[in-house]
């Protein structure tokens, strides 16, 4: 049978609210923090901080394996600004997990991602019948979100005013309560979670302003271990295979002046790529590190052959933090990642894959020129040749 996620109509804001908040959305934000209380909350977010997480979205005993932020794969080549939560597998394959709220405050926002189509499908939307994002506000400066939720909870269901599709977002105000069932996810299924708290800002962005035409709560996602007291914080780390500060996880590793950090190809339209097309991120570069292990090199690549790579480095040197204007044209030989993304440990079986080899010069003015010559030695790439791109921070 067909579900249907129905919405009451005392909460649909969308449309009632448009005309009162336009004003307001009509001069431009002064921050990412104003723009996402405009996204997000409609102008209206409220509450003080700073927020305490009482529970997490997933109950300790449903919990497999979480991971921290920071992991870079398929279109998501810069690091991810969210966690990765992996509740049980069950023998009952129908078996469903509760997702809660993680702290008192409003469903502001929810999403029925639309199935991925055509010949390069979005990997950011799973494919299957319903797959939703849920946003809640916690206070005038703390939100998080949920994604790929299978079902939406009836409690929350019912305060919202027409049937839920798939497409664009819906803006809603409903009070929700720590620990309050807001919907599903199935057992052995990853699922995201992101807190975002705009009075701590990300310092590792060069250039900031990159995401306030796309994703400007990049800023400000922090680790969601920091604000969870004890005895419910250790027992989720155990979960965490990360062991190194910060435990939650980093997204940002921009060092003004060094090839570590993000990039973007010229005329790719920066972070927010062109024309809001879906794959935004075909001109992104990250040279950065392993999510859970962050003493290995990854080099992140959102075109490369025509699909989204990541690659490791043999010998895992030189390191991007290191590596100026000064140190002129470097050689990377990459090969195919051998650390387990879910343990971080070396993969048992792992036999090197050898990809090819990487030049990069850092340029001055925050540039720098890059080229992959898939299948070639380091001796046979000697330098660079017309098909070599400009990157720009």
């Amino acid at each position: 049978m067909k579900r249907r996620l129905i919405l009451t109509a005392a909460t649909c804001l969308m449309f009632a609210s448009h005309a009162a908040v336009q004003a307001q959305f009509d001069a431009p934000a002064k921050s990412a923090a104003e723009q996402l209380n405009r996204q997000w909350s409609h102008g209206r977010a409220e509450g003080r901080g700073p927020v305490k997480l009482v529970t997490f979205p997933l109950r300790v005993e449903d919990i497999s394996y979480i991971n921290p932020m920071g992991m870079m794969a398929s279109g998501h080549t810069t690091p991810t600004d969210h966690l990765y939560l992996v509740a049980k597998e069950s023998p009952d394959k129908d078996k469903l997990y509760d997702v809660l709220a993680v702290a008192d405050g409003r469903v502001v926002v929810i999403q029925w991602r639309p199935n991925p189509t055509g010949k390069q499908p979005d990997p950011t939307v799973f494919n299957r019948a319903v797959d939703l994002k849920v946003t809640l506000e916690h206070a005038a400066t703390c939100w998080s979100y949920v994604d790929h939720l299978v079902e939406l909870d009836p409690v929350i269901q019912k305060q919202v005013g027409s049937e839920l599709k798939p497409g664009q977002p819906v803006s809603v105000r409903i009070p929700v309560q720590a620990g309050q069932v807001i919907g599903k996810v199935r057992g052995g299924f990853t699922f995201d979670f992101a807190l975002i708290d705009t009075t701590v800002t990300n310092q590792g962005f060069v250039v900031p302003d990159q995401f306030l035409k796309r994703d400007p709560h990049k800023l400000h996602a922090v680790d969601p271990f920091d604000y969870i007291d004890e005895p419910l914080r250790t027992k989720l780390l155990s979960f965490n295979a990360r062991k190194s500060k910060p435990l939650g996880g980093r997204i940002d590793y921009d060092i003004d002046g060094k090839l570590v950090g993000n990039w973007y190809r010229e005329g790719t339209g920066g972070y927010a790529g062109l024309n809001r097309r879906w794959d935004y991120w075909v001109g992104h570069l990250t040279f950065a590190y392993h999510h859970i292990d962050p003493t290995q090199v990854l080099i992140s690549m959102g075109d490369v052959d025509g699909r989204a790579r990541q690659f490791a480095v043999r010998g895992n040197a030189p390191d991007p933090a290191k590596i100026g204007t000064a140190d002129g044209l470097i050689k990377y030989n990459l090969i195919a990642p051998s650390i387990d993304s879910r343990t971080g440990k070396p993969l048992a079986s792992f036999e090197e894959r050898f990809f090819g080899v990487l030049l990069v010069r850092v340029l001055e003015d925050r540039n720098l020129k890059l080229e992959v010559f898939p299948g070639m030695t380091l001796a046979e790439a000697r330098d660079f040749t017309a098909g070599a791109a400009i990157y720009e921070r």
